[in-house]
């Protein structure tokens, strides 16, 4: 065979090996994920992307919720486009169960599932409390994974809407560390919002797999969780990301905005570009409060250095919370914090409280340091 057919040969047989592979499974799960799920009460309407692999051919056809076997199916309102990302809107039963829901998307001949990508509340709060924990540290330690699982049973037991993941989940990036870290995130009764931290690099498909992508906005009511990535390349902003950050908070309510991101933002061990422009961007639009991680101790920084977390009238409250699942770090007093978390408190449109907690070998949490 000359040169000319075995081109032609090997492209007929790659484009069938891709009609193979691609075609009965063909799309991928944009949003929601189960690190940025999406809120809301019964009867409202979820926005649903999906990217397809093969433009024109396939498209997003149906949407389901499913839990515990029991599949709902969405009505869908608003049609998908035809490009590589469509997105469209399916409407929530009225009489749909409070819950966390797996979201079941058929694209073509394949079938997609994101897990407990929707969290249908009763009502949305003007009143709630919202939990952090950060760097969980999955194949770090036996032990840190058994302190991770206190800290879920102490959240179930204290029921905030919500538990906001700030970074470092794996240890390694591994597979089986995310598997594990999902299992554990899966047993809390709320949903749960997440970012990356550096240690989510360095198995970065997998971390996309368990959780979805690493930035974008999770509303509640009236209030955004602004999830940030602080931790790529060599722990900076871009300008580009900038740029992205000053239209989700235009695109926020004013004042209603709780900013996570793992790297703070003051500090040896923080973001070293484009961080105070950052911080000008925050202050200039009423952000009320930061969430961040990596230091494996409790601390505040910016308008807050004492960290004393407590909410000031204007300004921007920085918090860094201590490891939930990694080693303890002596932090500047030399005092290494217990493992634990921050329980975040919202009265209508105000941080109200915000208050450290640690949690003992035996899984009861304790005030540490309380504002009020």
């Amino acid at each position: 065979m000359n040169p000319t057919g075995r081109a032609l040969l090997a492209g007929a047989l790659g484009a069938a090996a891709v009609g193979w592979v691609v075609l009965p499974d063909g799309a991928a799960v944009e949003s929601p994920s189960f690190g940025a799920p999406v809120i809301l009460e019964p009867g409202g309407e979820l926005p649903v992307t999906i990217r397809v692999a093969i433009p024109g051919v396939t498209t997003l056809d149906a949407a389901a919720l499913e839990h515990d076997g029991v599949k709902i199916p969405l009505t869908r309102v608003e049609p998908a486009g035809r490009g590589p990302r469509q997105t469209a809107r399916f409407r929530i039963p009225a009489d749909c169960r409070p819950g966390n829901y797996d979201l079941v998307v058929r694209a073509g001949a394949g079938q997609r599932t994101a897990r407990r990508a929707v969290a249908v509340l009763r009502e949305i709060p003007e009143r709630f409390t919202v939990a952090q924990i950060s760097d969980l540290h999955f194949g770090a330690s036996a032990e840190g994974e058994a302190s991770v699982a206190r800290i879920v049973a102490e959240l179930n037991r204290l029921a905030p809407a919500a538990v906001l993941v700030t970074g470092d989940i794996a240890q390694d990036g591994k597979p089986q560390e995310y598997e594990r870290a999902q299992r554990a995130l899966a047993r809390l009764s709320m949903p749960v919002v997440c970012i990356p931290g550096n240690h989510d690099r360095r198995g970065w498909g997998a971390y996309l797999t368990s959780f979805g992508g690493p930035t974008g906005s999770v509303r509640l009511g009236s209030w955004t969780f602004l999830r940030l990535d602080s931790a790529h390349g060599r722990d900076q902003f871009t300008e580009s990301q900038v740029r992205d950050i000053a239209q989700a908070l235009d695109e926020a309510e004013p004042h209603r905005v709780i900013v996570l991101l793992h790297i703070p933002l003051v500090g040896t061990r923080s973001v070293k570009a484009h961080a105070h422009s950052v911080m000008e961007l925050f202050r200039r639009k009423g952000v009320p409060l930061v969430l961040s991680g990596h230091w494996h101790y409790r601390a505040g920084y910016g308008e807050d250095p004492g960290g004393r977390g407590e909410p000031g009238a204007g300004a921007t409250t920085y918090v860094v919370t201590a490891t939930a699942g990694g080693p303890p770090v002596p932090g500047p007093t030399g005092h290494s914090d217990l493992r634990g978390f921050t329980l975040i408190a919202v009265d209508r449109g105000k941080v109200t409280a915000i208050e450290p907690r640690t949690v003992e070998g035996g899984g009861d949490a304790a005030a540490a340091g309380s504002t009020r």
